[in-house]
């Protein structure tokens, strides 16, 4: 595994432990590995390492703190112009990796606890409930009402499940607009200009008529 991006959690401005954000190219790492394809997961971590040094590079670049990269964080604009590269940069290392075995990802929010077991429900209108342990929940850094997403690996003797944290992937509020503004078509906003006087004054000349 890559050493990460350590940083500092603050709870009304004061400590509330350590955090390290980790390339999502460590779980692939970790999944070879477990095939015990040492080879391809050096390699996976050796890109890890480097996709991180690059996210320190963008970090610095925006003057931000690793601890708004977290997915419990509400993404700023600054903190966009970090994931969108930093996500071009992982894809773009995945392209030159050997493929890691299948798993299946189910995206979803942690929903409720009763302390023993935590409700995990899909995304979606028609979205299932799993109920995971709470230490599953403890171990991926993750409480209840966060985005999460739930991943199954089958090592060919048993299936290995685990949580880890997802991304509501939204855009700021402005940049939306900006391209629902530009993607309309030229037909849609012309009902949202005001009538050409000729044809205002023809409609009234209809009603009175009637």
């Amino acid at each position: 595994m890559s050493g990460g991006i350590r940083f500092t959690r603050h709870n009304s401005h004061r400590l509330a432990g350590v955090g390290t954000l980790y390339s999502r190219l460590n779980v692939g790492a970790a999944v070879l590995y477990r095939r015990r394809d040492k080879d391809a997961a050096r390699m996976y971590c050796s890109a890890a390492r480097e996709v991180e040094e690059e996210l320190m590079t963008l970090l610095k670049h925006q003057q931000l703190d690793a601890s708004e990269l977290e997915p419990t964080a509400i993404p700023s604009q600054r903190v966009w112009r970090v994931l969108r590269p930093l996500c071009e940069l992982t894809e773009k290392s995945l392209t030159s990796l050997p493929a890691v075995p299948e798993e299946e990802c189910i995206a979803g929010i942690l929903q409720s606890t009763d302390g023993r077991k935590v409700r995990f429900t899909e995304a979606g209108p028609d979205g299932l409930d799993h109920e995971l342990p709470y230490a599953m929940m403890e171990a991926a850094g993750l409480s209840v009402g966060d985005p999460a997403l739930l991943m199954s690996e089958y090592t060919g003797a048993t299936i290995i499940t685990r949580l880890q944290p997802g991304l509501l992937a939204e855009e700021p509020e402005q940049e939306q607009n900006a391209d629902l503004a530009t993607a309309a078509p030229e037909r849609d906003l012309r009902f949202h200009q005001p009538l050409d006087e000729s044809l205002r004054a023809a409609l009234f000349a209809k009603f009175r008529s009637e």
